[in-house]
């Protein structure tokens, strides 16, 4: 059996450097697709990026981000959620209200 200490590193770097995180378009993906698979899912920013393995401030910006699109919503306390619905009623014409019907009074 090979001691340990004499085992070579699997990892080139520490997570959360800069060289180990996803591209943009995997981190928008990952964030929308984890906060959609799971209602009622609720996170602060430093939350998130523990969750998803990144820096704090590079999970920030991304989260910012969508929320400036409309996808997530960011509470009074700070706290990231799901705005996805929100969005696809906006979107889609089987979530729009229904027509006003006016009748003539009596």
């Amino acid at each position: 059996m090979i001691p340990r200490h004499h085992l070579p590193n699997r990892r080139r770097l520490a997570r959360g450097e800069p060289g180990t995180e996803p591209t943009r378009a995997q981190l928008v993906s990952m964030i929308l697709g984890t906060f959609r698979d799971m209602p009622g899912l609720v996170l602060h920013s430093v939350q998130a990026a523990r969750l998803f393995g990144l820096r704090t401030r590079t999970c920030e910006v991304v989260l910012g981000d969508l929320t400036a699109s409309g996808h997530l919503r960011q509470g009074a306390d700070g706290q990231y959620a799901w705005a996805g619905d929100e969005v696809e009623r906006r979107r889609s014409p089987q979530f729009a209200p229904p027509p006003r019907i006016i009748t003539r009074g009596h």
